[in-house]
């Protein structure tokens, strides 16, 4: 197994989740794509290899995910990918800043997370500015890749 599959599989079991079948599959599967998916697009490589899991589980188990901070969503598109946990010393998992930001390759699709600790500053301007609370925030960042300049 990989390191976000263990890592998710025992963060969801520290925090009560029972571990099913298709919530296994789909971490698995989130691990090994290399770009972004949808609900349905699990559902139908799923079922390319055999398994059966319906498209109202494969959503739950999303929303299990993302609320875990397991996965981000890519709002641009409405699919999912797998958070980078390697780079978390930048940016705790615990923290409510949690500050995961994605470029999207508007040529070939290619999705990078980056961090960006320094989004605190913006955060803090806004605050002030507004006196409201922010509580999170997703950033997107839309443009070519190395591969697509």
């Amino acid at each position: 197994m990989t390191a976000y599959i263990d890592y998710a599989i025992g963060l969801l079991k520290d925090k009560g989740f029972r571990i099913t079948k298709p919530r296994r599959l789909v971490v698995e599967l989130l691990d090994a794509s290399r770009e972004a998916l949808s609900a349905y697009e699990i559902k139908d490589l799923l079922e390319a290899n055999g398994e059966k899991v319906d498209t109202v589980s494969v959503y739950r188990i999303l929303q299990c995910l993302e609320e875990n901070r397991l996965v981000h969503r890519v709002l641009t598109s409405g699919k999912v990918k797998k958070c980078m946990l390697e780079h978390e010393e930048q940016c705790s998992l615990a923290q409510e800043e949690h500050c995961h930001h994605l470029l999207i390759c508007k040529a070939c699709d290619a999705i990078e997370e980056v961090h960006c600790p320094g989004t605190r500053v913006l955060v803090d301007a806004l605050e002030a500015q507004s006196r409201f609370k922010i509580q999170s925030h997703n950033m997107e960042f839309i443009g070519l890749c190395a591969q697509c300049v």
